[in-house]
């Protein structure tokens, strides 16, 4: 029993990894950055940005435009910006202290919040529903509760083992009394297609938090252009905040740097209306 708990235990993690990865992965890469520094790691970047909510962007001297994780050290200013920032590398070596002129703040959305936890409360729910969709699935083979004697307990166990185990065969025993053997049925509702429809809904809201298109229509026999349209209201706005807080960062970089950098939205919005 312990060892089937462990296991069970073990499957709800791996379910719950396996949603988080996908997440982050869709989370992290629905932007595209043109003329950006090759020597800037962009998966990085976008880690960054989705775990933690901002990264900073600076000139180097020697390696040009870098991008890194960064502390406030000093003062803010009247509306709670940085007016000094400390960059942090990966490496621990590289040590550099940034004064405002120096530096550009990138954010993942409007609201300087990272959506790290929702993802992580989604991919939770998610897991959850997918795990219970096992387990209903799993139920559906009839758990059987038999009632027998303490004398044929371990020959009932033999016999149901044989059973479970798609092995025909043909087994005697000589204390079996089947008159004190009872089998009772306990059959589990089939709810995997409920259960199934809950998990495309959790996946539409995450969709739109990170500003993915798309519809969850069940049960309809048309569904007319405008009413499309209307339900991506929450995926619009999700986009917009996500796409200008980039946008924005980028056209202060290029302005304080000289660069001809570039962001845009993988699926363009206005190819996904139409």
């Amino acid at each position: 029993m312990k060892r089937r708990l462990v296991n069970s235990q073990l499957s709800n993690f791996k379910t719950y990894l396996a949603y988080k990865m996908k997440m982050l992965t869709l989370a992290e890469n629905v932007f595209q950055f043109k003329n950006m520094n090759p020597f800037i790691d962009m998966a990085y970047v976008n880690s960054e940005l989705v775990t933690k909510g901002s990264i900073a962007f600076f000139k180097d001297e020697e390696m040009g435009l870098l991008a890194l994780p960064y502390i406030c050290v000093g003062s803010l200013d009247i509306y709670g910006r940085h007016n000094s920032i400390s960059v942090i590398p990966k490496n621990g070596v590289y040590n550099r202290v940034l004064h405002r002129g120096e530096f550009v703040i990138m954010y993942d959305n409007d609201s300087h919040l990272p959506i790290y936890p929702n993802i992580i409360q989604s991919a939770e729910r998610l897991a959850l529903i997918k795990r219970s969709i096992d387990i209903n699935i799993e139920q559906q083979r009839t758990p059987r509760i038999w009632k027998t004697t303490e004398e044929n307990k371990r020959t009932l166990e033999d016999l149901v083992n044989q059973v479970d185990g798609n092995v025909n065969t043909v087994m005697t025993y000589d204390n079996i009394d089947l008159e004190d053997s009872n089998c009772v049925l306990a059959p589990a509702p089939y709810v995997a297609d409920k259960l199934n429809q809950d998990k495309h809904e959790e996946w539409a809201e995450f969709l739109e938090l990170i500003g993915i298109t798309n519809v969850s229509v069940q049960k309809r026999e048309r569904v007319i252009r405008d009413e499309i349209i209307c339900s991506m209201g929450g995926t619009i706005a999700s986009r917009y905040s996500r796409f200008t807080s980039r946008k924005n960062a980028i056209d202060k970089i290029n302005k304080l740097f000289n660069e001809s950098i570039e962001v845009e939205f993988y699926d363009g919005l206005p190819t996904t209306i139409e």
